[in-house]
């Protein structure tokens, strides 16, 4: 590992196919350098999964002076990748290592711990592809950063493994997680309902899980296990007691993001409960079909009357990624006792409209297929689809639609995400 000047990696950058690391592991400085040195980029393309920070370089993309691509579309690039100026890449989560090594990537642009005094980093918060792409990149560019969690799992990489190494200059990035409400509360009710005992559970981000964790904390429900992603409230559940501590192949909390705050980053910093791991180990069937009880909760846009899910484009536009939820879903249908769980308001309160839809509108992608959906859950029920043929599926998501009457149940605007 070699410290260098900014002006050395602007250099280095120039005519590289780059990949960087996303969420609360995205490197800040760097893509700050890419954005305000873009002029000295010629043929620099890009390449990143969801980013918390400000996308310091679009301005630089819509201009042409560089090029970007994502598997996972925040609001930032929306327009972008609306307009085709951005190229959005439909790949599962655990397909995005072979993608890499399809892009061609030959420079990995990542956050690290400093060294340990046996000259071991950790990826701290982000694992996922980040592993991967350092052991495809010919050139490895870190940012050293004090704030970077020392996490336990397959995070370490060692400095004879970086090549160009520059100090952190901004702040970790950190996902501050979306207010509860009343509706999110009630379906977080109804999914407590569906859990087997001691689960390994498997939730993302926003207020539905968020508000599912709260209320495992609130009921004290015991000898829980986490798979797939880290969130503030998983830190609480440990110190209440509530996170399986027995021993076995891998640590209670496997995740291969954290997504959260420093709260999250200081319970995951050299604790033997939480380990962070790659894509090919922590979101694939090789191991989760293994895991009993193993339940996947996720989100979606909207599900129509078959049972088919859409969770990434809306109206025609991308609005977030595939990401993990095929993954999950598969694992779960493969697990003895497993539960697999599609949660979502009945209503889009922003556009006026339900989400139990009698079909899938133009423009809108099928995530999840309906002979692969089991549990479909809103404020107003759950309801399992798995044994049900068409004709009755359509009238189990009808009764847990908003009513006929009130298409649009008085909510806030958070609870439409």
């Amino acid at each position: 590992m070699r410290w260098v000047t900014p002006a050395e990696i602007v250099e280095r950058l120039a005519g590289a196919t780059a990949v960087a690391s996303p969420g609360c592991g995205e490197p800040s400085t760097l893509l700050a350098l890419i954005g305000e040195h873009a002029d000295r980029l010629p043929g620099l393309r890009l390449y990143s999964g969801l980013l918390l920070g400000d996308y310091p370089f679009l301005d630089a993309v819509e201009s042409g002076q560089i090029a970007y691509g994502t598997w996972h579309v925040m609001p930032a690039v929306r327009e972008l990748v609306e307009a085709g100026t951005v190229p959005f890449y439909p790949v599962r989560a655990s397909r995005v290592p072979w993608l890499l090594g399809a892009l061609e990537m030959d420079t990995a642009l990542i956050r690290v711990s400093p060294p340990d005094r046996h000259g071991f980093c950790s990826l701290g918060a982000s694992v996922s592809y980040p592993r991967t792409a350092v052991e495809l990149a010919t050139t490895v560019i870190a940012e050293i950063d004090e704030a970077v969690p020392r996490t336990r799992g397959e995070s370490e990489i060692h400095v004879d493994q970086i090549d160009l190494a520059i100090r952190s200059a901004r702040p970790l990035p950190e996902y501050r997680r979306a207010p509860s409400s009343e509706v999110s509360e009630q379906i977080a009710r109804h999914l407590l309902a569906l859990l087997p005992e001691r689960p390994t559970i498997q939730i993302g981000i926003g207020a539905i899980p968020e508000a599912f964790v709260d209320l495992l904390l609130a009921e004290g429900v015991a000898g829980l296990r986490f798979a797939g992603m880290a969130t503030d409230g998983i830190a609480d559940l440990f110190a209440a007691g509530l996170i399986d501590r027995g021993r076995g192949e891998y640590p209670p909390v496997m995740s291969a993001e954290l997504m959260g705050t420093r709260t999250l980053m200081d319970f995951a910093d050299d604790n033997p409960a939480l380990g962070t791991y790659s894509t090919e180990r922590g979101i694939t069937a090789s191991t989760l079909w293994g895991m009993d009880r193993f339940v996947s909760i996720n989100s979606a846009l909207a599900v129509d009357l078959t049972g088919q899910v859409s969770a990434e484009a809306l109206g025609g536009k991308q609005v977030s990624g595939v990401g993990g939820s095929v993954d999950f879903f598969e694992s779960a249908m493969h697990s003895e006792g497993g539960v697999r769980v599609i949660a979502l308001p009945a209503s889009d309160v922003r556009r006026g409209v339900s989400k139990i839809v009698p079909e899938l509108g133009a423009g809108a992608q099928v995530s999840i297929p309906r002979h692969s959906v089991e549990w479909v859950v809103t404020e107003h029920g759950a309801v399992s689809l798995a044994a049900l043929p068409l004709a009755e599926r359509a009238e189990a998501l009808l009764s847990i639609a908003p009513p006929a009457a009130d298409p649009v149940r008085p909510a806030r605007e958070e609870e439409a995400s």
